[in-house]
């Protein structure tokens, strides 16, 4: 199992100190088969290693089953790192960063909208109290004041990504059965996630995406999951967003 984003990296010629790799183009393909281009921006490859390397020091202490998914996504990553930088213009500079330099964030509850908030709330943690079983629940949603259950897909700036590579839950009895996502206001992704039988033998609950969802700037999604039974639920993305230094200046959302 690849657990290290640096080893990935150095896998595919992008772990150096010298140099610049140059501007290139990244293709994704919507679900109704429709073609999206991303220009990805000329960076130093000490940038990139300077993302790798902070990724596996911020990695040291998790599951290795989450390490793996960062080290098997980590040219992805990069290619989102290097389309926000397209606007950002001034590479990766990760804990040093600043003003349009751009740093990476693993993702924390106090970062998105509550969902079950009528207002523009950042929920207070991943643990959530799910009164009834049945039904399609917001999950990841744009910070909003739209009623509970109507809120709109999380929206990306020209200066901003958002990786999701799969999900967590520690909860002592699980309530989520599976997860849909939209991507673009089209369908992208419906999953089951299985984390009754995942993972059984190292005590975590984890799930990856059969497709890592990448938001480009400029692009929207939305994540919605199915709770199959009451009780308290603490499902919680595993993934990146990815910022201008500038965009970093407050606990709640850094």
């Amino acid at each position: 199992m690849q657990t290290s984003v640096v080893e990935a990296l150095k896998a595919v010629g992008f772990y150096k100190e010298t140099g610049r790799v140059e501007e290139q183009m990244v293709k994704t393909i919507t679900a109704n088969g429709e073609v999206k281009e991303h220009k990805m921006a000329e960076m130093d490859y000490l940038d990139i290693k300077t993302f790798a390397d902070e990724m596996d020091i911020a990695l040291k202490l998790q599951n290795e089953y989450v390490q793996s998914l960062y080290a098997k996504n980590a040219k992805g990553l990069v290619d989102l790192i290097r389309a926000v930088n397209t606007e950002s213009a001034s590479g990766f500079k990760g804990a040093v960063g600043s003003g349009r330099q751009l740093d990476a964030l693993m993702l924390r509850a106090q970062q998105f909208q509550d969902p079950d908030n009528a207002a523009q709330a950042a929920r207070l943690s991943w643990i959530r109290t799910i009164a009834a079983a049945g039904g399609q629940t917001q999950f990841i949603v744009n910070p909003g004041a739209e009623a509970a259950g109507s809120k709109v897909a999380l929206a990306m700036a020209t200066t901003e990504g958002f990786a999701l590579l799969g999900f967590a839950n520690p909860a002592a009895a699980l309530c989520v059965d599976a997860v849909a996502i939209t991507y673009i206001a089209q369908a992208y992704n419906i999953q089951n996630l299985d984390f009754e039988l995942a993972n059984l033998f190292v005590g975590d609950a984890i799930v990856e995406l059969k497709q890592p969802l990448l938001i480009f700037p400029q692009e929207s999604a939305l994540v919605t999951v199915n709770y199959y039974r009451a009780g308290i639920d603490e499902l919680r993305p595993i993934g990146l967003w990815v910022k201008m230094s500038s965009a970093l200046r407050t606990l709640t959302t850094s």
